[in-house]
């Protein structure tokens, strides 16, 4: 009789933790949206020897805004123009994205320049140049509690209906 009880309980906690990770990886994958067309119309701008949408990008300070940027770097991995700024200065990604980049085309990573700044980013090889664009995951991260809290409540009551259940018969 305690088989199949240990089995409801463990079927539940997987069918919840799963409901968890799924809900958590689709809004991190969707963090990535603004920046893949961020990115993608700075590189058909720049295929096309444009750069007015660089040009039109506000100043976007990381440490205080949740604001979309971007940034263009050049093949040696120098930032060369863009709206990301970090302490007064333009900031470039770390080396491992863009040569990830330069061998795929594409690189998608989660990049934490400093503690407590966590960014969606995507970078395209474009030519000999790299384009960056990213956003914070604050956002994204903020609402990652509620979802624990939701997932975490439901499985709370799942556990308390069983426990009712067995008791009851």
């Amino acid at each position: 009789m305690r088989l199949p009880r240990i089995a409801a309980i463990v079927v539940a906690t997987i069918l919840f933790g799963t409901v968890y990770v799924v809900a958590q990886q689709l809004d991190r994958q969707g963090a990535n949206e603004a920046p893949l067309r961020l990115a993608s119309q700075v590189a058909a701008e720049l295929r096309e020897g444009q750069t007015t949408t660089v040009d039109a990008q506000p100043h976007v300070d990381l440490s205080r805004s949740l604001a979309a940027f971007v940034v263009v770097e050049d093949a040696q991995g120098s930032a060369t123009s863009g709206s990301g700024f970090l302490k007064g200065a333009l900031v470039s990604l770390p080396t491992g994205v863009l040569a990830s980049a330069a061998r795929t085309g594409q690189d998608d990573v989660t990049w934490q320049p400093e503690a407590g700044l966590r960014f969606a980013t995507v970078t395209l090889k474009v030519g000999d140049r790299f384009v960056t664009a990213g956003q914070s995951l604050k956002p994204s991260e903020d609402r990652d509690g509620n979802v624990q809290l939701l997932v975490g409540f439901g499985w709370l009551v799942s556990m308390l209906v069983l426990g009712g259940t067995w008791f009851w018969l």
